[in-house]
């Protein structure tokens, strides 16, 4: 089973107070244009939970991010498995808050778009699985559409 951390972060203020800050990848192999968690990834053989959690920033949010961002105060939210293209995974989904003024030292990773996309509760979003266009709307992967759609309703 492959297990992976997934941190979602909500603004606390600004024009997007209460809103997900979300990536879009452009060079995702199998699913190009996919909205996902703020930064999310793999947890490495021998990796504790939280040290996937900071090497993943540093690694799509950038150093200065990282080394700024209140890390004790992001929580877990939940332990998902499921199964996507035959492989059994696990995520870690935690959720967390920061200011729009942070947000503005990010320097994502070669992968995603230069912008975050925020998501509101009451914003379209939608699973890969219905079919829709993510160059077009907002599509997440399954199980992140489900976390997100806790996050959005209050859990």
């Amino acid at each position: 089973m492959r297990k992976t951390v997934s941190v979602w972060l909500v603004l606390n203020d600004g024009e997007n107070k209460g809103k997900i800050a979300s990536q879009r990848r452009f060079t995702n192999d199998s699913s190009p244009y996919i909205c996902s968690a703020t930064w999310a990834g793999g947890i490495e053989i021998g990796e504790s939970e939280m040290d996937a959690v900071l090497r993943e920033c540093k690694e799509e949010l950038g150093e200065i991010f990282c080394n700024k961002f209140n890390f004790s105060e992001i929580k877990l939210l939940e332990k998902a498995e499921f199964v996507e293209d035959g492989e059994e995974w696990e995520v870690n989904n935690y959720v967390g808050k920061v200011s729009e003024e942070l947000l503005k030292v990010v320097k994502m990773h070669k992968e995603a778009f230069n912008d975050f996309v925020f998501i509101g509760k009451d914003d379209a979003i939608y699973s890969k699985n219905t079919g829709k266009d993510p160059q077009k709307n907002r599509v997440l992967f399954d199980d992140q559409y489900l976390i997100l759609k806790k996050i959005l309703n209050g859990a």
